[in-house]
């Protein structure tokens, strides 16, 4: 069963405020991914990006034909976890996983995207084993957009793990999501916009 999100959710979904964490309920929806490990700092994670986006360019190319002037490009996202949680919030990166990925239409199938990785593998040094379509739902979210330099991101979430998360009697339920909203080639590091998200879970 194929569900449609509207306008007004995904404006809920990927543009928080600014001011204060909100809590959402983020629903199933199809997502082009590729895995990783290791500290995303050293290439690995901009390979896979580049390589995703190629992958799904035949995709986006259609749907801008269906969608004409109202197509908007899907951002970037990606999950951090670790084995040992502790390694992601004291930024030890060799120890980390993540995902990288983008939300596709939802009348996209499995046949459409092995014909559009098809179409593009010419275009790919090589096509990883992880490059997939899967459905992803996160549930009970609490999340904040994060305007500014990405260096600033961990004083956000210390507020967000040690005074919210507490407050509201909510733990972390999942990895840890951020969505970039910019195209950091064009855009200067003090006026980048990150939708920061955590899955969350009543607290024991």
């Amino acid at each position: 069963m194929r569900v449609k999100i509207d306008r007004a959710k995904l404006v809920e979904l990927y543009l928080p405020g600014t001011e204060g964490f909100t809590l959402v309920d983020v629903p199933e929806m199809p997502f082009a991914m590729i895995d990783g490990e290791g500290s995303p700092d050293h290439g690995a994670s901009a390979k896979a990006i580049k390589t995703l986006f190629t992958a799904i360019y035949p995709i986006r190319r259609e749907a801008r034909k269906r969608m004409g002037k109202n197509f908007v490009e899907a951002p970037l996202e990606m999950l951090y976890w670790a084995d040992d949680m502790h390694d992601l919030a004291a930024g030890n990166k060799e120890n980390w996983k993540w995902k990288v990925m983008v939300v596709l239409p939802d009348w996209v199938d499995d046949e459409m995207f092995s014909q559009a990785v098809a179409e593009a593998r010419g275009q790919m040094d090589e096509v990883p084993e992880s490059l997939r379509l899967e459905k992803f739902a996160e549930g009970r979210c609490a999340q904040i957009m994060h305007f500014g330099r990405q260096q600033e991101v961990p004083a956000t979430l210390e507020r967000l793990y040690t005074e919210f998360l507490p407050q509201n009697e909510l733990d972390p339920a999942g990895p840890y999501h951020e969505i970039y909203l910019n195209d950091w080639s064009r855009v200067p590091p003090e006026k980048r916009k990150i939708v920061l998200r955590q899955p969350v879970r009543a607290a024991d």
